[in-house]
């Protein structure tokens, strides 16, 4: 039993207008292969693709990096910062989804002290008050019986931008920037304790 001429008549007539309409492929199955990749250039390119993504899914792609990958954290963290700033004006259920997930990994006692810091100091330069309660159990972060420093201080820090202190604290990144489209990230400051005097 062949196709009939019309129906063969009508695939062909399909398959043209899908090509010519263009079966472009979800972008976010792309980037989120080449954020697997093992060549470190191929996943900075992909955190870039994804910050510039108007996608949630994006969002989720940019946490598991921050979580997990010891090269490109800062990179997804100031990603994130994108992220949160582009979303604040219109969209309050993205942005408190972007706090609770970015707060989740901040109070990961699980997670190595660099990952959670970065997080703290994510929530702090996206500048929304809702991470102020995340942010204040994280000044009393602990491993264990050893108190996280690194974390309680990135944690009053991202307080500090975000008003909850009265002396205040600068952005790292100014507000206003990271709203464009971008071919490259700014690096965050390198995560360290203020030295004591």
């Amino acid at each position: 039993m062949g196709l009939d001429l019309r129906t063969a008549a009508f695939m062909l007539a399909l398959a043209a207008l899908v090509m010519a309409g263009g079966c472009a492929l979800d972008p976010m199955e792309e980037l989120g292969n080449q954020i697997q990749s093992q060549d470190v250039g191929t996943r900075t390119q992909a955190i870039i693709g994804l910050a510039n993504l108007k996608d949630q899914r994006a969002t989720e792609e940019l946490l598991g990096v921050l979580e997990k990958d010891d090269e490109l954290f800062d990179l997804a963290a100031v990603a994130l910062v994108k992220k949160g700033r582009e979303i604040e004006q219109r969209d309050d259920k993205a942005l408190n989804r972007i706090v609770e997930d970015a707060g989740k990994i901040l109070s990961n006692a699980h997670l190595a002290e660099r990952f959670r810091a970065r997080a703290a100091w994510t929530l702090g330069e996206i500048g929304s008050r809702e991470a102020v309660a995340v942010l204040l159990t994280g000044t009393v972060a602990k491993v264990g019986v050893v108190a996280a420093a690194l974390v309680r201080e990135y944690s009053t820090q991202a307080l500090e931008k975000l008003g909850y202190y009265s002396d205040g604290r600068a952005y790292e990144i100014p507000m206003g920037t990271l709203l464009e489209q971008l071919d490259i990230l700014p690096e965050p400051e390198p995560l360290a304790l203020p030295e004591v005097e």
